[in-house]
Formats: C-alpha cells, structure tokens, sequence
C-alpha cells in the first residue's frame, strides 16, 4: 500500500460517512484535518506545554471544523484552539493558520514565528513563498499543500521525506 493512498484512506475513515459515500468534504474540514495529519509527519523540539495548542490569526475560515479537532490528541497531548488577534499572541502555539485576511500584516506575523518552533501554515496565494512553512493550494477541486522547507528549516522543524514527497517545495523569495 502506497503512503500517498494510506493519507488518504485515512482522511476519508476520519472524515466519517459522508466522505466514504463520495460526498463532497467542505474545503475546511479537509484543512482541518490536514492540520492535525501534518503534525504526524513533523519533527518539533520536545515540549512541556500541557497542550498542543493550534492558534488561528485573521478571520477563521474553519467555521467549527477546528472544534472537532479540540476532542482529540495530538503529539500525545491535548488539543487547544486559540483565537489570535495580535501577532505578538502567536507565542505558546505549535501551529498557527495565518488566514488570508492578514497577507498585509504578514511579515509582522512571521517575525513573530520565524525562529521559534511554530508550524505557520496558510491557504493564500504567495505564503509560501514569503515564509509561511505549508500552504495549502487548490488544483482544480483538489487540495494539495507546498512547502517552504527553507523556513521550516530556519523554525527548526524536521518534515518527514513522505511529508515532503506530497508537497511542492517552494522556495522563499529572495
């Protein structure tokens, strides 16, 4: 069985019944799950913090889906979801979704992350390349993800070589 087929076999179990019948997920919940998938595949520092805390910059496309993710464990800890309205507020986050609505507070964000282990993720044209470490891209109706390794390299992230075979590598901007 082929990794690429094990990610998305395990998508459609944990997307439960309406993916199995074929239905159309919404773009978010399949985001959503890719965020709590990504962190399988990822490398962090070890951590004391009580939680794995997922933070949220922008306004929230996720429209609940994240809240599901909250009953859950990830890196054997429990899941938090914070709403974040200051860059500065990202400190304490293992990820942090930069929405489209901050692409003008973007190098402010990312100076707040750049350095720190903090998988910064995003869904905007562009945000890989200007640093954000994973970007999501749609291809016609399909979701696929780039990556600047580069910055993930630079946060002192270790992406897993499956991880990075399903990606696009994108390279930051000079």
């Amino acid at each position: 069985m082929s990794f690429r087929y094990f990610v998305v076999l395990a998508l459609v179990l944990s997307l439960g019944g309406s993916a199995a019948r074929g239905e159309q997920v919404p773009e978010y919940e399949l985001k959503a799950e890719f965020l709590s998938r990504f962190a399988a595949f990822i490398e962090w520092p070890q951590s004391n913090a009580p939680n794995f805390t997922i933070g949220v910059i922008g306004t929230s496309p996720f429209n609940g889906y994240l809240e599901k993710i909250a009953a859950r464990r990830i890196k054997g800890r429990p899941v938090s979801i914070r709403y974040i309205t200051e860059p500065a507020q990202v400190e304490g986050c293992d990820i942090v979704f930069i929405a489209g609505s901050e692409k003008p507070r973007l190098r402010t964000i990312l100076s707040h992350t750049g350095s720190k282990p903090i998988l910064t993720v995003g869904d905007t044209a562009g945000y890989a390349a200007d640093g954000v470490l994973i970007n999501f891209y749609n291809a016609g109706e399909t979701v696929h993800f780039e990556i600047n390794e580069t910055a993930a390299d630079h946060a002192g992230l270790k992406f897993s070589s499956k991880l990075l075979k399903l990606a696009r590598v994108v390279e930051a901007k000079p």
